[in-house]
């Protein structure tokens, strides 16, 4: 991989950039090593260079994000070449792309935690201290693998086990086999990972008043290992760290009192009439950490990072929201957002959806999330009255406090039918973070009414160009296509020689 042919460099400069201890600037002919506890203390605590997952399969290729022939006429640039290829699940083209770093990414944070398990024997340090930073490390490991194997590997089932996996890169040594391991080897030493992870024994913690979500907790350990049992299908796991998450932190955002509309006025001038654009209060502060980190939802920090800068909601998931009383539509949607990203001429409005600023939305585990895996695993056993229970917990937090009872309250009377409330609001919860990712599980679970097959309508286009001339195009995405695994850029493959091999579609 070409991250081994700069990690040896930029380790150095990693080690430098988040350490004050570091007494020279390094270089290619120095080697800097971490010689206590204290300076492995100090990459963890560097939250950026771990919180961020700039996966463009996840914002871009689920049925969450709209690709529409409209918005594309009224300003070409709404959508770049890049963008279209993921959301019409190419094959042809993506392989060169040279947007797509996520790959990269989400391995420097490998390597980062297979460094600090490398010298954990040989630094200075209190073993409890080690212990910590050990479990910390599987934690990372675990979950870089997990939205990795997740986003560039056939969806896990029986049937794809022995399909092609990650590279599993398990210590800091670049003679390492880059060749992929099974998928079925891949989940197991994540599993392994995971296991390792929840030997840590320490709690969510408050500092300066926010919950320490940028380290690992046994909190988080737990809320990771509900999501990666969900996607397991093995639902009395998934309900059962879900339950032990929640145990220990159950802080829900109530967006009818912690909610509101920022006080940063913004205006646009169209067709001679001023036209207000109201974004949320999270949208303030674009470089600002504190609100952020200040979530109090979050068990563990990672945000979904789109740099293109605009979610574009499609039609189907728009119209899954209550729009008088879902305070998510209320706040999270805005109205009028394609104005501010300059389609003006001619005017054409179509909402964003807006988290943090107009990039970053919540990935890592979250207590929205626990309830909804509670709630999805009890109604997939049975027990659909205690789901409905449970997922109406959300709701209270969610909706108006106006809104009639029946309309906060979900209902059901079968287990098929609370399955089928509890996916839509999962859905309504977390766009594009979870929507790629549970879209692959629905499809390869033995409940076939989940099932979604995945279609768009756009224009033809080549790697370079959208022919915005010729008749559009129809995209679909049957329920066992094996695009639902991303494929690897070519320049990873050549990096490594031809070691790592390219999805087969």
């Amino acid at each position: 991989m070409k991250i081994q042919k700069y990690l040896i460099y930029s380790l150095s400069l990693f080690l430098f950039a988040c350490n004050d201890f570091l007494e020279e600037k390094p270089s290619k002919t120095t080697s800097l090593v971490p010689e206590t506890t204290g300076h492995l203390e100090s990459l963890l605590n560097d939250y950026s260079s771990f919180y961020l997952e700039e996966n463009s399969t996840a914002s871009f290729s689920s049925d969450d994000f709209g690709l529409y022939r409209e918005l594309y006429e009224a300003k070409n640039s709404v959508y770049n070449i890049s963008t279209v290829e993921f959301a019409t699940w190419d094959m042809e083209y993506l392989p060169a792309a040279s947007r797509d770093a996520f790959w990269t990414t989400e391995y420097k944070k490998i390597f980062t935690a297979n460094m600090i398990l490398d010298y954990l024997p040989e630094v200075k340090g209190d073993e409890s201290t080690k212990a910590l930073l050990r479990a910390e490390a599987h934690l990372i490991r675990a979950y870089s693998m997990w939205v990795l194997a997740n986003t560039y590997c056939l969806p896990y089932s029986d049937i794809n086990k022995q399909e092609p996996g990650l590279v599993l890169k398990l210590s800091t040594n670049f003679e390492e086999s880059m060749k992929r391991a099974s998928l079925e080897k891949t989940y197991d030493q994540i599993e392994k990972d995971l296991q390792e992870a929840l030997k840590i024994n320490v709690d969510l913690t408050m500092v300066n008043g926010k919950y320490k979500i940028w380290r690992a907790s046994l909190p988080a350990v737990h809320a990771f290992a509900a999501r990666y049992y969900l996607f397991m299908n093995n639902y009395n796991e998934a309900l059962k760290y879900a339950d032990l998450a929640l145990e220990k932190h159950a802080d829900l955002v109530d967006y009818n009192t912690e909610m509101r509309y920022s006080t940063q006025k913004r205006t646009v001038i169209i067709n001679g009439q001023e036209v207000e654009i109201k974004y949320p209060h999270t949208f303030d502060n674009q470089n600002d950490m504190n609100d952020k980190l200040g979530w109090k939802e979050f068990y563990y920090f990672r945000m979904l990072n789109n740099s293109f800068w605009w979610y574009v909601p499609s039609k189907e998931l728009l119209a899954s929201y209550d729009h008088q009383y879902d305070l998510r539509y209320k706040y999270h949607f805005v109205l009028n957002y394609s104005y501010d990203m300059g389609v003006i001429s001619p005017a054409y409005e179509w909402p964003g959806y807006v988290f943090f600023f107009k990039d970053r939305i919540p990935s890592g585990p979250t207590v929205a999330e626990m309830i909804l895996i509670k709630a999805e695993c009890q109604a997939r056993e049975g027990d659909y009255t205690a789901a409905m229970n449970t997922v109406n917990l959300l709701r209270a937090k969610r909706m108006s406090n106006d809104a009639p009872r029946t309309v906060i309250n979900l209902s059901a009377e079968s287990p098929k039918e609370a399955i089928s409330q509890i996916l839509a609001e999962r859905r309504r919860e977390m766009p594009f973070t979870m929507r790629w990712f549970d879209i692959r599980r629905f499809n390869n679970n033995d409940y076939p009414d989940d099932d979604v097959i995945l279609t768009k309508e756009f224009y033809p286009y080549t790697n370079s160009s959208i022919r915005g001339n010729e008749p559009l195009r129809t995209y679909r995405l049957e329920k066992q296509s094996r695009r639902f695994a991303q494929p690897i850029l070519t320049t990873e493959i050549e990096s490594s020689r031809g070691e790592i091999e390219q999805n087969k579609y």
